[in-house]
């Protein structure tokens, strides 16, 4: 054919760099996405079972129940809304952290806590942190329940 040659090493070498750079750049995009969907799932949780656990507290309210809010707060609130999550591993007693695959949730029976292991985690807080812990809680209005963190953190991806 005319005008085809092949191409000179320097050539490849310069090919094989642009397109490493752009694998590098696009890996790097596509984590940044994968830990804001992680992010996304773990917050829609967390707001999902305080609804189930709300909605129940409220049937039995209607219906004319005795509830014992004291034991309500120490109980796992996912037993409480009776909804687990796929990646619900049971009791933080019975599982050690390191083991488990991640991302995952766990009822810290000692401190009434749930525990959230995040698979993907570098841009929550200052980078060592590698849990996130939630307390049920009364709800600000007076009314219900409500999962609160047991201590403030951020988690934002730089991209955004």
């Amino acid at each position: 054919m005319y005008g085809r040659r092949r191409l000179t090493r320097i050539e490849l070498a310069v090919y094989g760099f642009i397109v490493a750079t752009l694998l590098v750049v696009f890996a790097s995009c596509v984590l940044e996405y994968m830990e804001m969907a992680e992010k996304a799932a773990m917050e829609t949780t967390v707001l999902n079972v305080s609804t189930a656990i709300n909605l129940r507290y409220a049937s039995a309210m209607v219906a004319g129940q005795e509830i014992a809010t004291a034991e309500w707060m120490a109980a796992n609130p996912f037993a409480l809304a009776h909804a687990f999550p796929p990646n619900y591993r049971g009791t933080l007693g019975e599982q050690d952290p390191a083991s488990l695959d991640r991302p995952a949730w766990l009822f810290d029976t000692l401190r009434a806590e749930l525990v959230y292991l995040p698979r993907l985690h570098s841009h929550l807080g200052d980078g060592d942190v590698d849990e996130l812990r939630f307390r049920l809680g009364h709800h600000p209005s007076g009314f219900g329940f409500v999962l609160a963190p047991t201590s403030p953190y951020e988690w934002s991806p730089a991209g955004v």
